[in-house]
């Protein structure tokens, strides 16, 4: 395929003039290499920040691939997916900027799976420090990729073609790169690292100890000196059954060590411990996704969620979509200008519909006039128009509320 039918924009409403050059993906410049899958300690935790913090030559490799590794935690997955679901579930829209009304064609061409999967990797940006996006055309939709995190250097904006190596691209001279920075120093994960960690740690110990411990202890005590070696095949062929054949004069004893030293509280107790810490520091409480929640607890710390953190995760994802994504987009040849249009979530769904309606009600009933084609869209009624004012008879009197009906 040539380079112009490569660049074959179509018709769409929003597509304007293609780019007149090539930009080569820098991600497929990168050398393929292995992630360290080795088991995660506190101390190779620690060398990984120094490395990432060096002020000669920060490398970040060693840090992302402990996040990598952690984020296959199921609890730690739990609770970033609850997290980014309060801003990805929250309805966008693109709005002209001087008369704050809602622009159909931009909107429209960002209801699509590139534009959700994108704000789904700029949100990690929330738990990985950063994201490092580069776009394209596609015909009409853009198209991007979002560069290795382990290759990335966000203090020099550096993207290594080899981690260890010393090749580099300076990802920001490279056109529609897009660098989403999250304000904390290593990202959120890096907060809970210790505690996942100590979690795995406890949680491997009670996988040894149900393994050495969880069948019974059985001896065997006998006078006849002779009958030893029946007796100890016998108790090694007794297995899970519970049944043997021993000699006479044999006294069996079964010591049970599964509950010695209470292993639960030694470990699923410190496990449940580090799952609290890390739902606290993601979703700023425990309750939403333990199951000994009460639901008022879980309602006022969903609403402290969508209220208050996700409200920041929103407005962060605002400034990314306004001052990055739509120069990029309009770049690209795409009908967007931030000039003039700005990405905004609607603040007005964490009202009920009926309570929109009463808003509105109390509005009319205050002599506003209010816009028919917005009242049918918004409550789905059938307005086909106003009813026409009746003129009261010219009698001189003003009729009553029985004779007002036959006017």
């Amino acid at each position: 395929m040539g380079f112009k039918d490569f660049f074959n924009w179509g018709k769409s409403p929003v597509s304007q003039a293609a780019p007149k050059k090539e930009v080569r993906e820098m991600a497929l410049t990168i050398a393929q290499e292995f992630t360290d899958r080795n088991r995660k300690d506190i101390d190779g935790w620690r060398q990984h920040l120094r490395a990432a913090e060096s002020p000669d030559d920060p490398r970040w490799y060693g840090m992302q691939d402990t996040i990598e590794d952690l984020i296959l935690d199921a609890h730690l997955a739990s609770v970033i997916d609850v997290r980014k679901s309060a801003t990805l579930n929250h309805r966008g829209y693109v709005r002209d900027k001087t008369t704050k009304k809602e622009l159909d064609e931009q909107t429209d061409f960002l209801n699509k799976q590139w534009f959700f999967e994108f704000l789904d990797n700029a949100l990690d940006s929330v738990f990985k420090k950063y994201t490092v996006a580069q776009f394209f055309r596609i015909n009409d939709l853009p198209k991007f990729s979002i560069i290795p995190r382990r290759n990335i250097c966000p203090q020099k904006a550096r993207m290594y073609l080899e981690v260890a190596g010393n090749e580099y691209v300076n990802y920001l001279e490279v056109p529609n790169v897009i660098e989403i920075m999250h304000p904390s120093k290593f990202g959120l994960i890096n907060d809970v690292i210790p505690n996942v960690i100590w979690k795995r740690n406890a949680l491997q110990s009670y996988a040894e100890f149900t393994e050495r411990f969880s069948k019974p202890l059985i001896t065997a005590t006998t006078n006849n000196t002779a009958e030893v070696p029946k007796i100890e095949k016998s108790l090694q062929n007794l297995g899970d059954s519970g049944t043997g054949v021993l000699p006479y004069g044999t006294t069996i004893t079964i010591h049970d060590l599964a509950n010695a030293g209470n292993p639960e509280k030694t470990y699923i107790e410190n496990a449940k411990l580090q799952n609290n810490e890390v739902s606290k520091r993601m979703v700023g409480s425990t309750t939403m996704v333990d199951e000994g929640a009460n639901r008022s607890q879980t309602e006022i710390h969903e609403k402290t969620l969508d209220d208050k953190i996700a409200l920041a995760d929103r407005r962060n994802m605002m400034f990314c979509i306004n001052d990055q994504l739509f120069p990029i987009l309009q770049n690209l040849g795409f009908n967007f200008d931030n000039t003039k249009h700005e990405y905004v979530f609607d603040e007005t769904e964490d009202q009920t519909l009926s309570e929109q309606w009463n808003i509105a009600r109390e509005a009319m009933e205050l002599g506003y006039e209010m816009d028919e084609e917005e009242l049918r869209k918004t409550y789905n009624l059938p307005i086909i128009g106003k009813r026409a004012a009746s003129n009261v008879l010219d009698t001189g009197k003003t009729p009553t509320a029985f004779s007002g009906n036959f006017r």
